[in-house]
């Protein structure tokens, strides 16, 4: 009985654990270590209308720092930082000009793949 119990809590705390909506379910890494790299755009998902892009997608490839700081190779630099549990924001600028801000939901983050969702719509990236 003792066993059940025991594997029906681990079981419990796995599934519980994921703090984003597609998981991972449970990883050894940190979210910053996972998030530190170059990411490529693999699609962008149209929730509401239901329409999935995966041609002609943007060239655009975004590098995370540990250091918190953010490039793209389209020339934006600045920094990131995690909001709360599943928030991401980036704060970049392109030679000098007006700063923008760029508020993310994270819905995965796993160590090959980042699910990001704004405007209900949803970014997927693969390592590059």
């Amino acid at each position: 009985m003792k066993k059940i119990l025991f594997w029906w809590l681990i079981l419990v705390f796995t599934f519980s654990c994921t703090k984003y909506e597609d998981g991972p379910l449970l990883t050894f890494r940190s979210k910053t270590k996972r998030l530190c790299k170059t990411w490529k755009y693999e699609a962008i998902i149209y929730t509401e209308q239901g329409i999935t892009v995966t041609t002609n997608l943007p060239k655009i490839e975004m590098t995370f720092e540990k250091e918190g700081v953010y490039k793209e190779n389209s020339g934006y630099f600045g920094e990131w930082k995690f909001k709360g549990d599943v928030g991401l924001e980036i704060v970049k600028s392109k030679n000098g000009d007006s700063t923008q801000i760029v508020n993310w939901e994270i819905t995965r983050l796993s160590n090959k793949e980042l699910w990001l969702r704004k405007d209900k719509v949803d970014h997927h990236f693969v390592v590059k």
